[in-house]
């Protein structure tokens, strides 16, 4: 599964990726997507940046992380879709409309998952690209609506079995996107349902690579740089710092 992610990436950064693989991809000029910040720590129900089709140009939203399907009648009674098993969304009624019609790329510099000890002790990992390139995740997304005509615009995070690289960390990853998937993946006009689901494979091997973190990204209150630095790294600056903090001995007292 994918429970947070971050993204390290403005706006302008992902265009610039995107542009030679979506050619109807709009500049993009909305204050609040030129303003998202970096983001250490996304967490479900937090607004996070989307790619997505709007009639013939493919446009970048804010949306909230979690989907809700329009047919439902109070979003506080439903589940936190947070994610969308790949293999069933055909199936199920909360995301088949959306794979038909509103399917959405969300870009991602890494995500978060977390190992399990024999003793059931859960260690957080950070999962990341070996080239450095950005996560491309694929994804649905959907409008809900009021009785009193509010709109809100949510979307979910698509996943599959993980791969012999990632299985022992956890066995489901997200669905990424490469090369001309991306364009067929949101192109719902010209690329059905049926022929959609094919996009959607496992991660190859060797394509990502991990490190154990710290717990503090467990709160999803912490969004801050050192979430992502290796755990030993994190514990070896602990150390020096408690040791800078300590206070010395009067030097005569080092005779004795």
């Amino acid at each position: 599964m994918c429970g947070r992610f971050t993204l390290l990436l403005g706006w302008n950064e992902i265009h610039q990726l995107l542009k030679g693989f979506v050619s109807n991809l709009n500049n993009g000029t909305n204050e609040k997507i030129l303003a998202y910040p970096d983001r250490f720590n996304i967490a479900p129900t937090q607004p996070i940046l989307v790619l997505a089709r709007a009639g013939e140009k493919v446009e970048p939203f804010l949306m909230r992380w979690g989907l809700v399907p329009q047919w439902v009648d109070n979003p506080a009674d439903f589940p936190l879709l947070i994610n969308a098993r790949s293999e069933t969304l055909a199936e199920k009624t909360s995301f088949k409309s959306s794979l038909k019609n509103q399917r959405c790329l969300i870009p991602a510099t890494g995500y978060y998952e977390w190992s399990r000890l024999p003793d059931g002790t859960k260690i957080p990992q950070y999962i990341t690209r070996n080239d450095g390139l950005p996560v491309l995740m694929a994804g649905l997304h959907s409008t809900w609506v009021g009785e009193d005509g509010e709109e809100v615009d949510t979307a979910t995070i698509i996943t599959i079995g993980a791969n012999d690289d990632l299985k022992n960390v956890h066995h489901r990853t997200p669905v990424l996107l490469e090369g001309e998937n991306i364009a067929l993946w949101l192109d719902s006009a010209n690329v059905h349902a049926n022929a959609a689901q094919k996009l959607l494979n496992p991660i190859t091997d060797g394509v990502m690579k991990f490190h154990e973190v710290s717990k503090q990204v467990n709160s999803p209150k912490n969004d801050f740089e050192t979430l992502i630095i290796p755990a030993y790294e994190t514990n070896q600056n602990e150390n020096k710092s408690e040791q800078r903090q300590k206070p010395k001995k009067p030097s005569q007292l080092d005779l004795f």
